[in-house]
């Protein structure tokens, strides 16, 4: 049972944003270019995946018997779940009866709740302290092999961190801890802790309560934690253009099935910046680019895929910063919201998903002139296989 619980939250953590804006006819035939590429390769990263092995080293902190749930076996998921978790839109929805508490763990193993008169959809984070030495180690290799790159992490935690009810101690484990531990760990790399800003404004709309996700709000504090470390410009928040869209149902009702996320939708709110930018989008291997814009759904009607579209792309968004700077993000889902904050610090940015990308990065990073290296992902990542991608992406 606990290993199918993994492997359904590789799933989950794979799917990223869901249902997909409809895209152009050039998106379409890039998209189907790289489908064909991903196809090819999907059996391979498979096979490396399963034979990556990680022991944690006597350093790390003792690894309950739950967080050993966290297998290789994953990597089945990993490469079979694309885009499985689905975007609802339920505006003329009616609302479940319930008035007192609630507090259900359903299918899948999400956790269903009511908090200050709205359901939420937690998810548990476990992992183990053996593959975040594995993570921290190939993060470090990169600052190594790119010694005139600034290089960064972030961990990202996840909603379950700030959002846990009393009473459901054991539903998961500490993400600080991890987080913390990733920190001390790494060497020639700046770590961006973004951990207490999110604390600090949890009681904000920071996090989605209905998909696994952060919400845009979120992302934006993290983003000018990321620029204050970087020592680059960052504007206030009010200086962004505010595009609510209702009716946001996302991955948490999928997966636990519990109609009381259905009937309780929430808003996805972004922040459009100011200034020009221009977004070229590759495949996975940096070919057969195209023209299109940074925010594929300006109305926030894609909910999360309104920004990017996809994962499965390489994003060259070009800007009127002028500093000269260019940064490369290798991130999952997460990182995908960090973007639209960042096009006043940096002149150009590369987004890349560390699940789908086929060049060797260490040289793309070379290759395009990178001057900062953002690693961005949640806990989740590192903690679990996914954080093997960035090993492979390194040597492969």
């Amino acid at each position: 049972m606990k290993k199918k619980l993994a492997l359904i939250l590789a799933a989950i953590m794979l799917s990223g944003c869901g249902n997909q804006p409809a895209e152009t006819t050039a998106e379409t035939t890039a998209a189907t270019t790289a489908a064909t590429t991903e196809t090819t390769t999907a059996k391979t990263e498979t096979e490396i995946l399963e034979q990556t092995t990680v022991e944690t080293t006597t350093s790390a902190p003792e690894t309950t018997t739950a967080e050993t749930t966290t297998t290789t076996a994953e990597t089945t998921a990993e490469t079979t779940a694309e885009t499985t978790a689905e975007t609802t839109s339920a505006t003329t929805a009616q609302p479940v009866s319930d008035d007192g508490e609630y507090s259900v763990i359903g299918e899948n193993g999400i956790l269903v709740t009511k908090i200050d008169g709205h359901y939420w959809g937690l998810m548990p984070c476990w992992g183990t302290y053996g593959l975040c030495d594995s993570y921290t180690a190939a993060v470090n290799d990169f600052a190594e092999k790119l010694p005139d790159v600034k290089v960064y992490n972030m961990t990202i935690p996840t909603s379950s961190e700030f959002y846990l009810p009393e009473g459901n101690e054991g539903f998961t484990s500490s993400q600080k801890n991890k987080i913390d531990y990733i920190a001390e760990n790494l060497k020639n790399v700046t770590s961006v802790n973004v951990y207490d800003t999110l604390n600090e404004h949890k009681d904000e709309h920071i996090f989605s309560r209905t998909d696994h996700h952060w919400q845009p709000l979120g992302a934006y504090y993290a983003a000018k934690e990321f620029a204050a470390a970087a020592e680059t410009d960052f504007p206030d928040l009010d200086t962004y253009k505010e595009v609510t869209c209702g009716g946001y149902v996302g991955s948490m009702y999928f997966y636990s099935k519990d109609s009381h996320l259905y009937y309780d939708p929430e808003d996805f709110t972004m922040y459009i910046p100011k200034g020009e930018t221009s977004t070229t989008y590759y495949d996975c291997s940096f070919k057969n680019g195209y023209e299109s814009n940074l925010f594929v759904s300006p109305d926030g009607s894609g909910y999360y895929c309104s920004f990017l579209g996809s994962d499965d792309r390489i994003a060259k968004i070009e800007t009127d910063c002028d500093n000269g700077r260019t940064l490369v993000i290798f991130k999952e889902s997460y990182g995908n919201a960090l973007a639209p904050f960042l096009t006043n610090s940096f002149s150009t940015i590369y987004v890349c998903d560390i699940r789908y990308f086929y060049l060797n990065a260490v040289q793309f990073c070379k290759d395009v002139g990178a001057t900062d290296l953002l690693f961005a992902c949640c806990t989740y990542t590192p903690a679990g296989s996914n954080g093997n991608y960035v090993k492979i992406i390194k040597n492969q």
